[in-house]
């Protein structure tokens, strides 16, 4: 753990600063992760098949689809887990989000809707539920195997092409895609219609209910729009963010458990200095003077909380 250049250098400085951060943080040590209320469902299957050739377009990036969605959480302060699509237990997940979901088997199908029927929260993209998973498209229309759950109903597949965009009724703008939507099932309620484009006037994003919902975003809205559009996303599922508002997308945080205690680990994303004001927790790592962190750029703080006993969010 020397270098070369010595004690006196400044990556040994870093080394030693290292190792008495750990030993503050030994008590830590056998933890577990707390889960997100937030899940994002990652398929392999999926990524793969929906970037084929053959398809409407070229353009389809299933990852920035989804680090989108991610991205958009983090701004909002949500604490999100990445899971995977054949994960068989969501149920300890408020909301559920399946950006291009487009490989769906059948068990797939029946996982969703036992999620939605307890009470669970989903959210899909465009281009989802069109074929098994022997790349066999689902028949009736799109978007096939989540057509029901959904309660609408896809005829045609509105591609835009590169540069185009196209505007919501809630002021965000969409683009790469866009869907001619019918509304099929009960209640289902628009949540955003296209303003300009082809399918001007018609759903863009909508939602369906009964003990839990299931929503449509039928563009790519980037993170700027996703931002825009997840609190009234969040808001049905209960998620709520830990962070005082003014850090949030500065600030992220990771939550771990012990027996009779969690940790919050609070790092400072951004090159400039942050304060999380009012903190009535024990401090486990960092700086903190009368109830203020002061987190320096990219620096970490740990608090430790009582369980059951975790900061009310500032909405």
């Amino acid at each position: 753990m020397v270098p070369h250049a010595g004690t006196d250098s400044e990556l040994f400085g870093d080394v030693a600063e290292l190792g008495c951060t750990l030993e503050a943080l030994a008590s830590i040590a056998g933890s577990e992760r707390e889960p997100a209320s937030v899940a994002i469902l990652f398929d392999w299957d999926s990524w793969w098949a929906s970037e084929q050739d053959s398809h409407p377009i070229s353009r389809l990036d299933y990852h920035r689809e989804a680090l989108d969605w991610y991205s958009a959480l983090l701004r909002l302060g949500i604490r999100a887990d990445v899971v995977p699509a054949h994960r068989t237990d969501l149920s300890a997940y408020g909301l559920v989000i399946a950006p291009v979901l487009h490989v769906v088997p059948q068990t797939l199908v029946e996982q969703l809707a036992r999620y939605i029927e307890g009470g669970g929260h989903l959210v899909t993209t465009y281009f989802s539920g069109i074929v098994d998973e022997n790349d066999h498209v689902w028949p009736g229309g799109y978007p096939g195997a989540l057509s029901d759950l959904l309660g609408i109903r896809i005829e045609e597949f509105g591609p835009l092409l590169d540069g185009d965009t196209v505007g919501l009724g809630n002021d965000c703008t969409g683009s790469l895609w866009t869907d001619r939507i019918s509304v099929t099932g009960a209640n289902v309620e628009v949540l955003a219609r296209y303003r300009t484009g082809t399918y001007a006037s018609r759903p863009a994003v909508t939602r369906r209910t009964g003990r839990g919902s299931a929503a449509y975003v039928s563009t790519r809205l980037g993170v700027d729009g996703l931002a825009a559009l997840l609190p009234g996303l969040l808001a049905p599922a209960g998620v709520t963010s830990e962070l005082p508002a003014d850090v949030r997308g500065l600030v992220e945080h990771v939550v771990r458990r012990a027996a009779e205690h969690r940790y919050l680990f609070l790092i400072n994303r951004s090159d400039e200095a942050v304060a999380v004001q009012d903190v009535r927790d024990e401090l486990v790592h960092g700086v903190m003077e009368n109830g203020r962190i002061a987190l320096g750029p990219r620096r970490v703080a740990v608090l430790k909380q009582a369980l059951g006993e975790g900061p009310a969010a500032e909405e």
